[in-house]
């Protein structure tokens, strides 16, 4: 999964890897990449930590097989354990994976709330400041492109429209 990433970056590597556990079911998801494994499983759960420091913990592994037990915060594989959030499925709200791509913009971001995400799906993939600060650059460029514009008659509210349209395409 690292190497759809590239050499590490101030861009990826701070890159949050989701675990989601099902019936015989493992599935890793990071931006641009899933990947379901066949498992042994008892119980459901979501887990979300670094990738990096994931893939640290499997490298350092010696066998093809390992346990690894969730509990709540925390992640147990062999005999490290680790925080990370995490949660069992009681509902819903944050059993779907978001899928985005590799090099994701503003725009994928801004496009997690008009697909149905729910704000406990966004926190939990750690990608509420990134959507808040893509809102931010979004409201910062909307009124650069009206001062550019404005001397054509164009209003903030034409240009809002337009971006909204396109969002939720």
């Amino acid at each position: 999964m690292t190497k759809t990433l590239g050499a590490i970056s101030k861009r990826n590597k701070n890159t949050e890897l989701e675990i989601t556990i099902t019936d015989r079911l493992l599935t890793l998801v990071i931006p641009g990449v899933r990947l379901e494994l066949d498992c042994e499983t008892i119980g459901t759960a979501k887990a979300s930590l670094s990738l990096y420091y994931f893939k640290d913990i499997i490298q350092s592994w010696n066998t093809l097989k390992f346990e690894c037990t969730i509990n709540d915060n925390t992640i147990t594989i062999g005999v490290t354990t680790v925080n990370a959030q995490t949660t069992f499925f009681e509902n819903d709200s944050i059993l779907r994976s978001i899928k985005l791509p590799i090099n994701y913009t503003d725009w994928h971001l801004l496009q997690l709330e008009h697909r149905g995400f729910t704000p406990e799906e966004i926190l939990f993939n750690k990608l509420d400041y990134e959507l808040y600060c893509a809102k931010r650059n979004l409201r910062s460029r909307i009124r650069k492109t009206k001062e550019i514009l404005g001397v054509y008659g164009v209003t903030s509210a034409e240009i809002e429209d337009v971006v909204q349209r396109k969002i939720t395409i």
